[in-house]
């Protein structure tokens, strides 16, 4: 910010503010805030900016930005404002302008925003013109990234410009002083979206927008609820599923539905204290659960409320719970009063469903699972999923970032790069957990969670967001950044991309890009340690790589040791069967091959397990002998995830990932209660042992790097850092060996944080 100097002199100033200072109601703030201090002048959305022009003093001028700093909307984030002096002109009084396109640089799209207090009460109140209103919003609150077109953020910007405002609202609209004044979502029961219903494919009459239909409609949805049926119900950013947990018909038809057998379903709840009947939960976990994003919160389960649990609650230790982020499912739970399951309406692996037709459609090839579909005639842009979050180290993390989040964009400076250097990049990220990042100079926007892109559908999806934000954001990458997986949908997207612009391809090995997304976030440069743990990732030997210690400074790398390589059979199956590496794991233990003797070797000793499992006698032990003996269809492998899938398959604990995870998870949970219960089984005691053996590994390496090259700071990452016992137990070791120790927060330690770290990695070279 350039220095005023003060005078009694009236001057006449233009404001230009980067941040989220669109779609979260900072005109209507800055022109209450201009009156109160008695300025004139006018402010107006250009591009993603917002721009102030003010008369007064200069002291007046500072003193108004003091206070639009200190007061400014809670969604709104400044990050930096420029003051430039300008030609004085006389206003009548402080007007909100006109929106213009303008300069789209630095262009910042607010999340969606869920029911706020003001909004809450107001549905509660019997007096209130919008009491009970599915679809109340204002200017502190609502959808945002899911309906718009294009900047500036204007209702004729959004799918809003479909619906007229009754002379209620739009007098509401109007008024400066209203808390809905310039709230482009606003609407009420006469007129923007109301609550609809379609049963068995045709339009039902029950509700054409009048109040009393929408509670007849309520009355039906929890009729089908009661009934222990499936509904689909349209939300801000897609459809939804939703069923009672309480009753295993529903649940049943809800997994034959979306052909999900295993993986336990979110469960949103009524409110916090609805919450603590069934979850431990911190002050730091409650306040994240009730923040504006709504995530779903993973918090462990009550052993207390195990009899009052459903089945479907007892799947996991953990309950991925989370509150009501519109009104429409607010009105659900408070008149069903009970927690239900809201899980995304699509086949998995399918990408959600966000539009009325293929809802529709969905609904009546499901031959009657789908009881009936309460939608509105609001369109939603793009189909954003719920956002997943848990509390590490007294911290929240992401596990999946997407609605509340996205596209909220990350700040990330690169090594060497400089001040005024504003590259452009498209980082692809990775398969599975899929999503890009976009960056233009130091802001880096990393997009929605999509899935896994090993179908046509979810790639298309993806593709097509990928060109909705480069229009958003005025952003023409020069290069385009991927991963060495030749096989990844998205290594073949980024060859194309840069083929068809004519632009570089940058390619980066997957868990240096784990460790780059750990440096992006905390704005370091190395060098560092990077232990990096995931399931899979392509080596630059061309093995399959996962227990990685890597050293990283800028945008290089050098593997310093790995997990042992062990020959497994390989193919797809590898990652769903985990009895083939636990055979592997054995055979190689009965060679004496698991004995880490090079130097960039590591490995974890799991004799003991492997002598109290009964591995020889699989059915196919054999089969898998005779394959790895012959190297047919073997690949050599480091992987920390399927040495965790062994470990558990040998324990007797899960054989087969029926969702992607599962003997990791369970594997943990036995360990879990090994450390609450130190007389707990034999099963559960060797679960344990390994957890430690695991942590242990780590800080011994750790020391040895540190003891060579002198390298004190540590950045875990990778999907196998999603455990919370290993997490804890080497934040524990490396802090009180005196490192300093760094992980994700902003982005999944998962591959949903690969494309942040490719786009860190790409930065780093194009400075150069």
């Amino acid at each position: 910010m350039v220095a005023i100097i003060m005078t009694d002199e009236k001057i006449a100033e233009r404001i230009t503010l980067w941040g989220i200072v669109q779609g979260v109601g900072f005109r209507p703030f800055v022109a209450k805030l201009a009156i109160r201090q008695g300025i004139s002048g006018e402010v107006l959305n250009t591009g993603g900016l917002v721009e102030i022009t003010l008369t007064g003093t200069s002291l007046q001028i500072s003193e108004f930005l003091d206070a639009l700093t200190r007061e400014k909307p809670k969604p709104a984030e400044i990050i930096h404002i420029e003051r430039k002096r300008v030609p004085y002109r006389e206003f009548e009084g402080f007007n909100i302008a006109g929106s213009h396109g303008g300069d789209k640089d630095a262009a910042m799209i607010p999340a969606d925003l869920s029911i706020c207090k003001s909004c809450a009460r107001e549905m509660d109140d019997p007096a209130n013109e919008r009491y009970r209103h599915p679809f109340i919003s204002c200017m502190e609150c609502g959808p945002r990234y899911t309906i718009i077109d294009k900047m500036p953020y204007d209702r004729e910007s959004t799918s809003m410009v479909d619906f007229e405002m009754c002379s209620f609202c739009s007098g509401q609209y109007a008024n400066i002083a209203d808390r809905r004044y310039h709230a482009q979502t606003i609407s009420c029961h006469e007129c923007g979206p109301q609550l609809l219903y379609r049963a068995s494919g045709k339009e039902s009459t029950v509700c054409e927008g009048a109040a009393g239909g929408t509670e007849e409609l309520l009355s039906l949805a929890v009729k089908f609820l009661n009934e222990g049926k499936v509904i689909a119900v349209k939300g801000a950013g897609g459809y939804n599923f939703i069923c009672d947990p309480f009753q295993d018909c529903a649940v049943a038809a809800l997994r034959k539905l979306k052909a999900r057998d295993t993986k336990p379903f979110a469960v949103m709840f009524q409110s916090a204290w609805q919450v603590s009947e069934y979850c431990e939960m911190s002050e730091t976990e409650k306040n994240l659960l009730e923040s504006s994003p709504k995530p779903i919160l993973l918090l462990e389960r009550k052993q207390a409320s195990q009899e009052n649990c459903p089945p479907e609650f007892r799947r996991s230790r953990f309950i991925g719970a989370f509150l009501p982020s519109m009104g429409l499912h607010r009105l659900l739970l408070k008149s069903c009063g009970r927690p239900l399951i809201v899980t995304s309406a699509n086949v998995s692996g399918l990408p959600m469903v966000k539009d009325d037709d293929k809802m529709f459609e969905l609904a009546l090839m499901s031959k009657g699972l789908v009881a009936g579909t309460f939608y509105n005639k609001r369109k939603i842009r793009v189909a954003v999923d719920d956002s997943v979050v848990r509390v590490i180290d007294g911290k929240p993390q992401m596990i999946r970032r997407s609605k509340g989040y996205a596209p909220v964009p990350l700040f990330v400076r690169a090594f060497g790069q400089a001040p005024d250097k504003s590259a452009e990049l498209l980082a692809c990220g990775g398969q599975l957990k899929s999503a890009f990042a976009l960056s233009k100079g130091v802001l880096s926007y990393v997009s929605q969670y999509f899935g896994d892109l090993d179908n046509l559908e979810n790639m298309r999806v993806y593709e097509e967001n990928v060109e909705r934000m480069k229009s958003f954001f005025g952003i023409s990458p020069e290069a385009v950044v991927c991963d060495m997986h030749p096989l990844y949908e998205t290594t073949k997207y980024a060859d194309e991309y840069a083929k068809k612009h004519g632009i570089k391809l940058i390619r980066v090995q997957h868990h240096h890009a784990h460790v780059a997304s750990v440096m992006a976030e905390h704005n370091l440069t190395g060098p560092m340690i990077g232990v990096s743990f995931d399931g899979t990732g392509y080596g630059t030997d061309g093995a399959v790589w996962g227990g990685e210690f890597l050293i990283c400074e800028g945008s290089s790398f050098r593997r310093d040791a790995h997990l042992k390589y062990v020959e497994m059979v390989g193919g797809d199956a590898l990652v769903r069967d985990a009895w083939k590496p636990a055979v592997s794991y054995a055979l190689a233990q009965g060679k004496g091959e698991l004995a880490a003797s090079a130097e960039g070797e590591v490995m974890v000793d799991i004799a003991e397990i492997i002598a109290a499992s009964n591995i020889t006698e699989h059915d196919n032990w054999n089969i898998v002998k005779e394959a790895i003996e012959k190297k047919v269809n073997t690949v050599k492998s480091s992987s920390m995830g399927r040495l965790f899938d062994a470990v558990s398959s040998l324990l007797g604990i899960c054989q087969e990932n029926s969702y992607e995870g599962e003997c990791a998870i369970l594997l943990e949970d036995a360990a879990a209660r090994a450390l609450k219960n130190p007389g707990s089984s034999e099963k559960d005691r060797l679960a344990l042992k390994f957890h430690k053996q695991v942590a242990d590994m780590i800080f011994k390496r750790c020391i040895r790097i540190r003891e060579r090259d002198g390298i004190g700071k540590v950045a875990l990452t990778g999907g196998v850092f999603q455990n919370r016992v290993l997490m804890e137990m080497a934040l524990k070791l490396l802090r009180d060996g005196g490192f300093e120790v760094y992980y994700n927060i902003s982005v999944s330690p998962n591959d949903g944080g690969i494309a942040l770290g490719q786009n860190y990695v790409g930065m780093c070279l194009l400075a150069v």
